[in-house]
Order: structure tokens, then sequence, then C-alpha cells
């Protein structure tokens, strides 16, 4: 007699209940059965059954870091995954792999998962935290990026993530532009804001953006446009070689190739690490996008003075700071009063006002021919 179709699936489960008992525990073939089949039974609900979801977390360990890990978390909500899942989108935050595994994270886990994985000193963790959160879809994630936004945190490059992160939709849209109009934007978010604005798909914040919102004008007295405007002009790499090692005084604080001062990040290159459209903010509104190891320090000593630069050295008994003019200056600890990390990039905001809108191009044009040989 042959067997009817309905009874095929409780078979199959049953069968995989079996080889749960009767095959070796750390068997990778039979984990990979085991899921299979439960994917294909839609029995995505292993938490009463302790046998599956062992056999479905191993099987994921054997996919860390992929597209298949986010997924199999996803589909069998395996709250232990989060911790992973959270480190993926900190290394990944643009990428779909990272947002992705925000959002299976939130979607566990709750937004308290992401309310808590903020809660750290690392700023370069949590603005890739809010770089992945700001694609989410999910209007809960939308609902508390604007919650956080309006906590104000007073670090200047988190501050300028979550804006943007809030960016990303309409509603986010036209609370930033609400605020502009009202004379509530802070300073420092003029650039990103007006940038994201510039560019809204709404045609009336549009307008009313560039109505409010006023980006910098460059050398020739011309406003600075949008980032999207200037990705679509051509640039000369060479003439941006010669104005990066003369008007555009960048070599007072980059090394290329050997030349120049070691205060900023080297940039020999840095055409494989940032595309056209990060060289440009990096330039254009460097503290929204401080490097790890190059954030600015105010030392405040007990006698009143103040050194402001990057630490280079902390020991037990001594600080140094190297200044914007490449100076180490070394202080002893026993006459800091206070030592603050102040957001604010050693690079000058306003490096536009020495170049017009081509000689910056072509500046970018050169940046972006320094790769890797």
């Amino acid at each position: 007699m042959i067997m009817s179709i309905r009874y095929i699936p409780l078979v199959a489960f049953l069968l995989v209940c079996s080889l749960t008992s009767v095959m070796n525990a750390q068997d990778p073939l039979r984990d990979k059965l085991v899921v299979e089949t439960l994917i294909r039974l839609k029995r995505f609900d292993v938490s009463d059954n302790e046998k599956l979801r062992g056999s479905v977390v191993r099987h994921m360990e054997i996919h860390k870091n992929t597209p298949k890990y986010v997924e199999l978390a996803r589909l069998f909500s395996i709250e232990q995954s989060i911790p992973e899942l959270l480190a993926i989108a900190i290394e990944m935050p643009t990428a779909n792999i990272g947002v992705k595994a925000m959002n299976t994270a939130i979607s566990i886990g709750g937004i308290e998962v992401f309310e808590k994985a903020l809660r750290t000193d690392d700023t370069q963790r949590t603005v890739a935290l809010l770089q992945a959160a700001g694609q989410s879809p999910d209007p809960i994630t939308t609902a508390f990026l604007l919650k956080y936004y309006k906590s104000a945190p007073r670090n200047r490059q988190v501050l300028t993530a979550t804006a943007l992160a809030i960016t990303r939709t309409t509603n986010g849209q036209r609370y930033l532009l609400k605020e502009a109009e009202a004379g509530r934007l802070p300073a420092e978010l003029t650039f990103a804001v007006g940038n994201a604005l510039y560019n809204s798909a709404d045609p009336e914040i549009q307008t009313r953006a560039k109505a409010s919102i006023k980006l910098p004008a460059t050398a020739d007295f011309k406003p600075l446009p949008p980032i999207k405007v200037l990705l679509s002009r051509r640039g000369d790499p060479q003439q941006g070689k010669t104005i990066f090692f003369t008007k555009g005084t960048c070599v007072k604080c980059h090394k290329v190739n050997g030349q120049g001062k070691e205060v900023g990040p080297g940039l020999s290159e840095i055409g494989s690490k940032l595309s056209r459209d990060a060289l440009y903010t990096s330039i254009l509104d460097p503290s929204a996008g401080i490097s790890h190891n190059y954030e600015t320090y105010s030392l405040i000593t007990i006698d009143g003075n103040i050194i402001t630069g990057i630490k280079i050295n902390d020991t037990d008994t001594e600080i140094t700071l190297r200044t914007a003019e490449g100076i180490d200056k070394t202080t002893m600890k026993s006459d800091v009063d206070e030592l603050i990390k102040t957001g604010v990039s050693l690079m000058p905001a306003d490096l536009q006002r020495l170049l017009s809108v081509q000689e910056l191009v072509d500046i970018v044009a050169y940046l972006a021919t320094l790769t890797k040989n």
C-alpha cells in the first residue's frame, strides 16, 4: 500500500527525532540533515526540544560570519546567536549581511537588544550599530532611533551617525527639517543633515532644506554642492596631487609614500580603504568619522594649561599628545587635572574654504588613485 502524502511530513519528522538519538551527537552531516528537514517541514520552533536545538546551533557554527548563519538565526530565533549577529553588524554595518544581522538580532531579542548594545564607550562600535540599524525598515527601530537622537548624545560622531540613521526615513527627514527651520539643528550636523535632505526623494523636503540649511562656501565663494553632485564631476588626479602637497595643506598632517607629517592617518593606500563618497565626507566633515586611534583629546593641567592632540603614549606616569602641528607634548600624570576625549577631529572642518569646487574634486580624484600595489 502506498503511503499517503499527507503522512510524509510526520514520518520525516519522526526520522529526524530518531537520528538525533542514534547518530553521534557531534556529527556535522546529521546536524545538516536535521536542519534541512526542519526547514522543509517549516518546523522552526525548537525551543522545546534540546536535541533539535543543539543540531541547529552546531550547524550554525559551521556557517559563522556568513549570510547562512544570519538566515538560520532568523528562522529558528536562536537567542544565543545575538552577540554574534551584533558582531557581524559592527564589522559590516553598510553591507547586506550586516544590516540583516542587525535586523535579526532585534527581531529575536527586541529593541532592548539594540538599546543595550549602544551602552558602550566604544565610539566606533556605537557608530557601526547605528549605521546598520538605520537601514532597518522596522518602525519600532525607527522610533527608537528618533528617541535616541532626542536624548542628545554628546559625542559628535555618535550624534552624526544617529542623525544620518534618522534621515533614512521620510518621517525622520521631516523631523530634522523642522528642527533646522526652527533653528534647533546643531551646527555640527549642518553638513551631514544638509546633504541627506538635499538628496531626499521628496521634492518638498529638498526645496525646504535648501532654503533653511546652507552648506559651507568654497574659496571661490560658491556654495558647496551636495556630495551627490560632487561625485558626478570628473577630477584631474595629477592636478589634485599638486594641490594636496601645496595649497591644500594636507601634508601638514598626513603622510603619502613617506612625504608629510604623521599627525593624522597615513594616506598611501586610502583609495583602497574609502569610497569617493567617504573621501569627500572625511575632508568636508572630518569629525563625523574619526579613525580609531586618532581621536582628539584635550588635556588640562593643574596649572590651567590646555593641550589638544592625538594620544600617542599613555603610561602609568605620563601621557603624550601629538598636536595639530606634529609636536609631541608629554605631561606627567601627577600634573593632569582632566583628560577629555573631545570627539572633534584635529583636521580643520573648513578646508573647502581654501579650495574651489574643482580643486576639491581634483584632490579626491588623486586620493582615489592611492591604492595598494
